[in-house]
């Protein structure tokens, strides 16, 4: 029985979880925020998969779907906002240590300490509003998680994930800060 509940805390403990933050100028008016344009960050993403053009297409149009959503309209020039997102990957590895010892001691059955690696890809979309005029960031919201594993439906990762972030972002367009702090 032990041993069950040790090994379905193990699974859920490397289950891939996606980490979502945001963060925002205070001092930005978003009321006049109404019109918007997608364009990935400067320089560009070296990593293959996540900085692929499939991946940049994927987060383009899950971002397009967020913004008009949100009643923005999206425009090719004098666009109140920038919408940019970038993508970043790192190798990281997790370390599990089971002590499955009887609880009465490790005398009686010897010492059973399981330890077992996880190697893994941790990847980030990280998306920046800009005010246009000033070319100054407004939002930012990121997500960190395992967004490269293998799935059949990475379109729907990544709109989910897109999303995710999105739901950071409280603001309409034409709403008040007021508004959105229920003042």
């Amino acid at each position: 029985m032990l041993a069950a509940v040790v090994l379905v805390g193990t699974m859920v403990s490397c289950a891939p979880s996606i980490t979502v933050r945001s963060d925002y100028d205070r001092t930005a008016n978003f009321s006049g925020y109404r019109t918007y344009a997608i364009a990935p960050m400067p320089g560009g993403n070296s990593d293959p998969v996540m900085g692929s053009q499939l991946m940049q297409k994927r987060i383009t149009q899950a971002l397009d779907a967020e913004m008009s959503a949100r009643g923005y309209r999206r425009v090719e020039k004098n666009a109140d906002l920038t919408v940019r997102f970038d993508t970043d990957a790192r190798n990281l590895q997790q370390i599990q240590s089971n002590n499955l010892s009887p609880m009465w001691g490790w005398w009686w059955y010897g010492p059973n300490n399981n330890v077992s690696s996880r190697n893994y890809e941790e990847n980030r979309v990280i998306i920046s509003l800009l005010d246009t005029k000033t070319n100054e960031m407004v939002w930012q919201g990121w997500a960190k998680g395992e967004l490269n594993a293998r799935r059949k439906d990475r379109d729907e990762l990544i709109r989910a994930t897109v999303a995710k972030v999105m739901q950071e972002y409280p603001y309409r367009a034409g709403m008040t800060n007021a508004a959105v702090q229920g003042e």
